[in-house]
């Protein structure tokens, strides 16, 4: 009997905690069970100056029963994903310093661009003219009235060579001229003194026909 004394000590009811300690606990919990048993609230209507200006919204107030603060759980919950759904827009990109430089651009024009060109006016380097003096020499016509100047051919054909014929006078003033005329080298353009003849190497019995004209032969 005496060892069940200590035994019995544990067996005793506990006496009832305070009112202080658990009414809290107790409040959250039936709370609880009231939001688990009453059907949710409908969700308010929120105004478009709501949505747009969030900070502007008044602070709701303190409840005052656990029905008030399961409400107002449910308002915050609903409030969040509201905004969530409608994020505010985003924030204008940043001009680039690039951006910056191609609008100023084609605003205004470059200091350092050229005028436009006149048509009349061109850099390209313009052809000597042959300023010539009275000729030297007479290249003699044919019964027909045409001028001497025929083409020969050497080499099996590969060779094409311009003769002027029936010259008098100074062969070498001849040569010179069509050297330059026909823009020839010192080798293309040579004299054959025992015929009397103005040799060049190319086929240009047009041009020299055309320049004994403008000499007036």
């Amino acid at each position: 009997m005496p060892r069940l004394q200590p035994l019995l000590t544990f067996l005793r009811p506990l006496g009832a905690p305070r009112s202080a300690a658990w009414s809290q606990s107790l409040a959250f919990s039936t709370a609880t069970r009231l939001r688990a048993a009453e059907p949710a609230p409908p969700k308010p209507k929120e105004s478009i100056s709501s949505k747009t200006s969030p900070a502007s919204s008044t602070v709701p107030a303190t409840p005052s029963s656990p029905q008030d603060a399961a409400r107002a759980a449910d308002l915050a919950v609903s409030e969040a994903a509201i905004e969530s759904d409608n994020p505010n827009p985003p924030a204008p990109k940043p001009v680039l310093p690039s951006d910056h430089a191609t609008s100023d651009s084609q605003s205004t024009p470059a200091t350092g661009q050229p005028s436009q060109r006149q048509p009349g006016t061109s850099n390209a380097p313009q052809s000597e003219k042959l300023v010539l003096g009275p000729a030297k020499y007479l290249v003699t016509r044919s019964a027909n009235k045409n001028f001497p100047v025929y083409t020969d051919f050497k080499r099996g054909g590969n060779l094409k060579l311009t003769i002027v014929r029936k010259v008098s006078g100074d062969l070498a003033a001849l040569r010179n001229e069509l050297k330059i005329y026909l823009n020839k080298k010192e080798d293309e353009v040579f004299l054959n003194d025992l015929t009397k003849q103005v040799i060049v190497k190319g086929h240009h019995v047009p041009e020299v026909t055309k320049f004994l004209q403008s000499r007036g032969m």
